[in-house]
This record gives C-alpha cells, structure tokens and sequence, in this order.
C-alpha cells in the first residue's frame, strides 16, 4: 500500500498544511512551482516509504494527498496533473494505462550504477547472471537495489546498456532475462 513500508514518520513540507496548495493554481508562474512543490514531495515521500508504484485510485486516499487537520485533498485530476509534471522532468514513468506511475526517486541509471558496482566488487564481471538473482537472491541481500521493483530493474539495467556494461538478453521482461556483465 501507499502508507506501508516506513522508516519512522515522515515530516511533510509546509506546503502540505497550506490549503490552496490542494487547488490546481490558475496563475502559470504559480501553478509551475505548486508543480515542483508537489513532485518533489512524492518522490521524497516515496523514497521513505520505499514506494516504486504509486496508484492513483490508492494514493488518492493516502496521507500524501489528503490532509485530515485542514481537511483537504487532491483530486484524481490534480494526482495525474502533478506526476505528469513529475515523469517531465524525468522523475517517474507511466504504465500504459496512465493508472500507475513509477516514481523515480532514485535515477534506474543511478540504480544500474549501484548493481554494476556491486558487480565490480564481488567479482561477478564477465559473468552472466539473471534478473532474478540481481533483484531476490541472497546473493544480493543487503544490497539497495536488492527487491528493487522489475519494471525498475530493467530500466536499471538498460541503462547500463546503454553504457555499454552489461548486455541483457533472452525472451519477455521478466526475472528470467539474462545479464551478462562487460
């Protein structure tokens, strides 16, 4: 859920008690920091709780955007209109059905140089390994990107790619692709 996973309680920003910032902004100049207000807020508060997907029906409801004190909340709209400002900038990306979003609170190029370091460090370059003995082996137990969501991995990993360290091969994205460290 939107509210598991925590790591002590999460401070919102003063904004989040502030209730035009529960209104969409009619005036541009406004409306595009209210934007960044917001998109900032969600990949911090997704990088507490250690959330990859944010569903909009869900989040709706969730403590990121409904404020109880001053009894506010965003609208389904606005949740949509502020992580299409956040997957502008390139904080996050859509699943096909613009009902989810991955946020990245973390870059999959920074993730991808985690794993490669990873890599590096434990001997494994040149070797070949699969998505699911990166993401849920023990292997990688302790790691940060260990359990990391798959959409995210392969991302992760593409980016690596794309950098010419790792080439990822076999069938449908799924843990059961192969990687082969360069």
């Amino acid at each position: 859920g939107v509210d598991g996973g925590s790591r002590g309680e999460f401070v919102f920003p003063t904004f989040h008690s502030f209730p035009p910032s529960y209104t969409r902004q009619p005036v541009a100049a406004t409306r595009t920091k209210q934007e960044a207000l917001w998109a900032d807020l969600i990949r911090e508060y997704c990088r507490h709780h250690n959330i990859f997907w944010l569903d909009i029906a869900s989040a709706a409801n969730s403590a990121l955007f409904v404020n109880h004190t001053i009894q506010r909340r965003v609208t389904a709209e606005d949740i949509t209109h502020f992580l299409d400002a956040l997957v502008a900038r390139g904080d996050g990306a859509w699943d096909d059905a613009h009902a989810r979003c991955l946020v990245f609170w973390r870059r999959p190029e920074a993730w991808g140089d985690m794993v490669y370091q990873w890599v590096e460090a434990t001997g494994n370059s040149g070797s070949v390994m699969t998505v699911y003995e990166l993401r849920l082996s023990d292997t990688t137990k302790g790691q940060p990107f260990h359990d990391l969501d798959l959409e995210l991995m392969l991302r992760a990993l593409a980016a690596l790619e794309t950098a010419g360290k790792a080439a990822v091969f076999g069938g449908e994205r799924s843990d059961s692709l192969g990687v082969k460290f360069l």
